[in-house]
C-alpha cells in the first residue's frame, strides 16, 4: 500500500470540537484491558504494548470523527463505514479480511446486545479470545452512570437506529491485528440505554466483520500527526472499562 503522508492526516475532516465528557490521562490506559471510544467498545487481548494500545484507540477515534464529517452515522450506516474503512486504511491499517454488513438472524424471539456481539465474533476468532470480548461488554453494561457510558450511547444510537463497533485488538511477535465487527440495526422502539435495551425480531440488524493489520512502518510516521490531530477530542471520546 502506498504510504500516506502526515500532511494528509490534516486534511481529514473531524467536524467540529465535542463537548468533553470524561477526563482520560494516557496513565490511566495501563490498567483497563477495555476501552470505550465514542460509538465503539474495544477489548484488548493480554500482551498489546501501551504504545499499541493507544495507537488502535486514536485510529479508531479518527475513523469514526471523519466518517461522521461524510456520511450520516445512523441513517446511513453503510455509506459512513465505507468512509470508516477507508480512514483507516489510509492510516496504515491493512484489510486482511472482510465480510459485507448483511441481515442478523436473531436465534431467540428477545434477545440482547450481548447475542449479535457473540455471534458476530464467534465465527471469526479463537473460542480462547470470546471471553476478551464479552468481559468488555460485561463491563461496560455494570459501569453505569459513569464516563464510559455518556461517551458511547450518543454516538452508538439514536431513537431507534443505530451504527456501532465492537472490536478486539491483539499483538503477536509486534504485529497488531484488529477483529472489529461492524453492527447497525433498526428497531421499532425508543432506545434509552444500548447495552441493557431486549431487542425482538421486529427489530432488523445488520453485521459486518473486518480483520485488519497495522502497516507498524507506515504508522510510525503518521503517529505524531493523527496524536496532534486528536489532541483536543482524545479526552473527551476515550473512557477506560475495569475489568473484574
Amino acid at each position: 500500500m502506498p504510504a500516506t503522508t502526515a500532511s494528509k492526516i490534516w486534511d481529514l475532516d473531524v467536524g467540529p470540537e465535542v463537548v468533553r465528557f470524561v477526563a482520560l490521562q494516557d496513565a490511566e490506559l495501563t490498567g483497563p484491558s477495555a476501552a470505550v471510544v465514542a460509538g465503539s467498545i474495544v477489548a484488548f487481548e493480554p500482551g498489546i504494548s501501551e504504545q499499541h494500545r493507544q495507537d488502535v484507540l486514536r485510529s479508531l477515534l479518527l475513523a469514526q470523527l471523519a466518517a461522521n464529517a461524510k456520511a450520516d452515522r445512523q441513517k446511513d450506516p453503510a455509506g459512513w463505514f465505507t468512509a470508516y474503512r477507508g480512514v483507516l486504511e489510509q492510516v496504515a491499517w491493512v484489510v486482511e479480511a472482510s465480510a459485507a454488513a448483511a441481515r442478523y438472524q436473531p436465534p431467540f424471539a428477545k434477545f440482547t446486545l450481548d447475542t449479535v456481539v457473540n455471534d458476530a465474533f464467534r465465527p471469526k476468532i479463537l473460542a480462547e479470545q470470546l471471553p476478551f470480548v464479552t468481559a468488555a461488554i460485561a463491563a461496560f453494561r455494570s459501569d453505569q452512570n459513569s464516563g464510559a457510558e455518556l461517551v458511547f450511547e450518543c454516538p452508538s444510537h439514536s431513537g431507534g437506529i443505530g451504527n456501532f463497533q465492537v472490536a478486539l485488538a491483539g499483538e503477536e511477535d509486534g504485529a497488531v491485528t484488529l477483529r472489529l465487527a461492524q453492527i447497525s440495526f433498526n428497531a421499532p422502539q425508543h432506545v434509552v440505554r444500548l447495552l441493557r435495551e431486549e431487542f425482538t425480531k421486529t427489530s432488523q440488524f445488520r453485521v459486518g466483520f473486518l480483520v485488519l493489520s497495522m502497516n507498524e512502518e507506515v504508522f510510525a510516521r503518521l503517529r505524531p500527526a493523527i496524536a496532534a490531530k486528536l489532541q483536543d477530542r482524545f479526552d473527551g471520546m476515550v473512557a477506560p472499562l475495569q475489568l473484574p
